[in-house]
């Protein structure tokens, strides 16, 4: 998907309605600037809360490393 835009005098770039609705970005939506080479990379971002439960009914078996031993300071 391309799309053309005009930037105006502020700086601003209308979102073509299409990609908005492809990538999920609604209004109060925060976006990502990404600078790579040449290209500006326009992508949303992914609020934490989607992550949440991501890793539910998998078996993690026990994540906590060891402790270490206590040591002497002197």
């Amino acid at each position: 998907m391309q799309a053309d835009a005009i930037v105006s005098s502020k700086g601003q770039v209308t979102l073509p309605a299409a990609m908005r609705a492809r990538l999920g970005i609604q209004p109060g939506s925060r976006i990502v600037f990404e600078v790579r080479g040449k290209e500006l990379v326009i992508k949303p971002e992914v609020p934490t809360s989607a992550y949440r439960g991501i890793l539910k009914g998998y078996d993690l078996g026990d994540i906590e490393p060891p402790k270490e031993k206590d040591r002497d300071f002197e």
